[in-house]
């Protein structure tokens, strides 16, 4: 399920990337992107927004032509990535702590700690 999950968000993450890049880079018109994906101008307006608000570095240089992207403008965007990977790291280190702490509650001392409702 959450495996489900993730491929949904990556495939909305990667199509919100896609339309933003049509529109602000390529110069694609919002009627051939709306026919394009099949969905409505309102909804291509806020994939835009939602798109610069979550990743305004990114945003920013995908709105700048080719020629104008330098190279300071690609170290920025590596080490942005870089400080992602170490965060999802992190997260990920910190996932598996506490899913080995509710297995060893559970073994040692018997404990639920799932919360009520999941399964």
């Amino acid at each position: 399920m959450k495996e489900s999950n993730y491929e949904q968000e990556k495939f909305r993450k990667n199509q919100e990337r896609e339309i933003f890049r049509l529109v602000k880079q390529d110069n694609v018109s919002i009627q051939e992107v709306v026919q394009q994906y099949g969905v409505s101008r309102s909804s291509i307006y806020r994939i835009i927004a939602t798109f610069e608000r979550e990743n305004p570095l990114e945003a920013e240089l995908m709105k700048k032509q080719g020629k104008d992207v330098t190279p300071e403008d690609y170290k920025k965007l590596l080490e942005e990535l870089s400080s992602l990977k170490k965060a999802l790291a992190e997260e990920r280190l910190r996932a598996d702590f506490y899913q080995e702490m509710v297995a060893y509650g559970e073994e040692v001392y018997g404990i639920k700690l799932k919360k009520a409702g999941t399964k």
